[in-house]
């Protein structure tokens, strides 16, 4: 008979498995802000590249490699990550799933102006991909603050916060669809909006790592 591990190789186990989980925070944290940094930067600090007019143009660009990438390892991270909840991690998977369409199946390519199909996938996806990801947030990113050591006001600051992050990271990509819509192309103003929901995605993994530094849930 196999002798059970002892509490020491237990808590080893634990601390491994959160480490594991705030190293898959972490990552999206960095990919998403770091994605309108790059490309916009790689636009700026003096390349032939010129600033386009969302990111999702940057595919027909010399930095299409890292928009594919990024995207694609921020969708597959949201698939491998389980959520606390079954109704986040089903969420979060359908998140990851569209993410990775909205990499693989690109925008129409600067200058043209017919919304075909491949646009009109693209856009859903995208869009798709926020409004899931917000509803993960309104719906399931309260349900670890019961663990939470923190005292009341500073749960009440996440509380608020996390509702901010659902309706900016709703409101955003919807503004950038309406310009391209009534503007039939891509302008600055949508990829600010863009980068301003790519961020606001990033920061909340960041924020999330923070609040469970304060909760029972990490205890090993």
């Amino acid at each position: 008979m196999a002798t059970p591990p002892g509490p020491a190789r237990t808590d080893e186990l634990a601390e491994q498995i959160v480490g594991t989980y705030f190293a898959l925070r972490a990552a999206m944290t960095i990919l998403a802000v770091g994605l309108p940094v790059v490309l916009i930067g790689w636009s700026l600090l003096g390349s032939a590249l010129p600033v386009l007019g969302s990111i999702s143009e940057y595919y027909w660009s010399p930095a299409r490699d890292v928009f594919v990438g990024a995207l694609v390892g921020t969708g597959i991270t949201l698939i491998c990550y389980r959520g606390y909840s079954p109704l986040e991690n089903r969420l979060l998977n359908v998140a990851g799933t569209l993410l990775v369409v909205v990499a693989l199946v690109p925008t129409d390519p600067p200058g043209d102006e017919a919304f075909g199909l491949r646009m009109a996938v693209h856009a859903a996806a995208a869009v798709g991909f926020f409004v899931t990801f917000a509803a993960s947030v309104w719906w399931c990113a309260d349900d670890t603050l019961g663990s939470s050591d923190d005292p009341a006001r500073r749960i009440r600051r996440y509380r608020t916060a996390y509702r901010v992050v659902a309706f900016v990271v709703v409101i955003a990509p919807l503004t950038a669809l309406a310009i391209v819509l009534l503007s039939g192309q891509g302008a600055l103003a949508v990829l600010v909006v863009e980068a301003v929901a790519v961020v606001t995605f990033g920061g909340y993994w960041a924020l999330k790592s923070y609040e469970l530094r304060g909760t029972r849930l990490v205890e090993t």
